[in-house]
């Protein structure tokens, strides 16, 4: 999200990114597994051909072991399934506490606060989402003039985006169907061609990242 879409300093502060990777990579697993402790009983667990999880101790440290790996944790996947399960396994029998498996498997998982150091003079000066309704839009193919009013910094493109249905209590989500490319100048018009509406009904409307007071000439 960026951070013209927040009313409030606070509120971008406190936004959150959050991705979920759906694996560990190796290099994580070994570095969290050696600082906990936990390499050294799964090693000599391993050793241990009679202990019954001598060969899950194997593949945790054979798999951690390799830089090109990773512990797969896609709930959506046999692997990933079959990863959490072993995580439970090792919980279960005393290698793992719960907080250590809660915490390996949230390695997979990154949370980024993209605002948090925002000050307030940057919060005032962002540049603030302009959006432009099409009055009267044809439904046939046409072209749309845009002219400006406020010079943007760089050359930006502006999106046109549409929705369209039977009449206008039934209508499609707004999606981009054209774009001014290269809008910079106040001295310039800009052109976009815009197909031809595949129903009865359509709405057009201008987007733009940034106010450059827009209209439709």
């Amino acid at each position: 999200m960026k951070i013209s879409g927040f009313s409030t300093l606070t509120e971008a502060k406190e936004y959150k990114e959050v991705t979920d990777k759906k694996q560990v990579g190796s290099g994580q697993a070994r570095g969290f597994l050696i600082s906990e402790g936990v390499w050294t009983r799964l090693r000599t667990i391993q050793a241990d051909l009679s202990n019954a999880l001598s060969s899950l101790a194997d593949g945790v440290i054979v798999t951690a072991s390799d830089a090109s790996s990773f512990f797969g944790l896609d709930t959506a996947t046999a692997e990933g399934r079959g990863n959490i399960a072993s995580v439970g396994v090792l919980v279960s029998a005393g290698i793992l506490t719960q907080t250590q498996a809660d915490t390996f498997l949230g390695l997979a998982i990154t949370i980024k606060t993209p605002y948090a150091d925002t000050t307030q003079a940057e919060f005032d000066a962002r540049d603030i989402e302009e959006v432009l309704s099409v009055t009267n839009p044809s439904l046939a193919q046409h072209i749309l003039t845009l002219s400006i009013t406020t010079q943007p910094s760089n050359s930006i493109t502006v999106k046109v985006q549409q929705r369209f249905g039977p009449n206008n209590s039934d209508l499609t989500i707004w999606h981009d169907c054209a774009q001014f490319s290269g809008v910079n100048f106040t001295q310039q018009t800009y052109k976009s061609q815009i197909t031809a509406s595949p129903a009865a009904y359509r709405e057009l409307r201008a987007v733009s990242d940034q106010t450059i007071g827009m209209s439709i000439v």
